[in-house]
């Protein structure tokens, strides 16, 4: 496994872990659970298994967690909505299942929220609809349910991926003009002319 970091003064700022070794989510814990100082950690794309620790919820100084393209599994932990800094939260091609906690709407400045090709399952929460400074969701998945009306209230939001869940209802009318996204692979209307959601 190769490792790259950066001391800022007597603290470590950053963690990359390059592709590899297998490394597991428990060895992560031990490794990185106490670097409270650290702003950036990504290891992508290795072999990391397990369970994402609740551990890395006392980084409370993150600003980018990056765990995608690995082998996670188990639900997303709660204790995420802990780094209330985080900006950057990607967690792509994984094997993680249940719902996406509710929680993650209260970081305040998260522009980036990652969760695609996982095995996530449950509603889309309305709360991410508190994120004002988001630009780009994905979540492809296997989400049920209406598209939150909340997510229009995403001012700053310019790339927006929902394929292959199964939504039911009609698209927030005011998301059409988002500049990236997937609409024509719904298969759902756009809210308006008498379409509206089925809550």
């Amino acid at each position: 496994m190769s490792l790259v970091g950066e001391r800022v003064g007597p603290y470590l700022a950053f963690v990359i872990l390059g592709a590899s070794l297998p490394f597991s989510s428990s060895s992560a814990t031990v490794v990185l659970g106490n670097l409270t100082n650290l702003e950036r950690l990504r290891v992508n794309h290795n072999r990391l298994n397990g369970d994402i620790p609740l551990e890395l919820g006392n980084l409370t100084n993150l600003r980018m967690l990056g765990l995608s393209d690995n082998h996670l599994s188990g639900e997303i932990p709660a204790e995420l909505a802990n780094i209330f800094r985080l900006r950057n939260l990607s967690l792509v091609n994984n094997r993680l299942t249940g719902p996406i906690p509710s929680d993650l709407g209260y970081l305040e400045y998260l522009s980036v929220l990652s969760l695609s090709h996982n095995q996530l399952t449950g509603e889309i929460p309305a709360m991410l609809g508190s994120l004002d400074t988001l630009f780009s969701l994905s979540l492809n998945n296997r989400l049920s349910g209406d598209i939150p009306p909340e997510l229009s209230n995403l001012d700053a939001l310019g790339s927006l991926f929902l394929a292959g869940n199964q939504l039911t209802g009609c698209v927030p009318a005011e998301l059409e003009d988002t500049l990236f996204n997937d609409f024509d692979e719904l298969g759902l209307p756009f809210c308006g002319n008498g379409t509206t959601s089925s809550n």
